[in-house]
């Protein structure tokens, strides 16, 4: 008679995922508590690709991704990449990622030129 050895999924007695694997589908987890303000220019932009974002230079040199809020929510606010132009000056107040070494920030707020689009008023920063 034919064996198979104990192997595969089958076999697999503990859990595929993690507990924290669970607890981390919070939104919110992934980044720091602190609010962060970053003084910046716009190197690229893709408010209107599949993950908005912003590619962004900040004032020592350092390149950042700033993440957007979902297409809904900044159509709602007015965000659009005709608001935006490489080379404009911006100010992004968000959370950055806890993962050491990442240079990429979950934006709350920005402002571009003159122009403020509160993305999340439910987190937002003070003024």
């Amino acid at each position: 008679m034919l064996r198979f050895a104990n192997s595969g999924l089958i076999a697999c007695r503990g859990p595929l995922f993690a507990r924290d694997d669970v607890i981390s589908r919070d939104h919110w987890a992934e980044y720091e508590d602190d609010v962060t303000r970053l003084d910046a220019v716009i190197t690229d932009i893709y408010i209107n690709g599949t993950d908005p974002t912003l590619q962004v230079r900040a004032s020592d040199g350092v390149n950042w991704t700033v993440e957007l809020a979902g297409h809904a929510r900044n159509r709602e606010v007015g965000l659009e990449d005709a608001n935006a132009s490489p080379g404009d000056s911006v100010i992004v107040w968000g959370r950055q990622t806890h993962h050491f070494g990442e240079t990429r920030i979950k934006a709350l707020k920005i402002a571009i030129l003159d122009r403020v689009f509160d993305l999340f008023p439910d987190q937002s920063p003070p003024a």
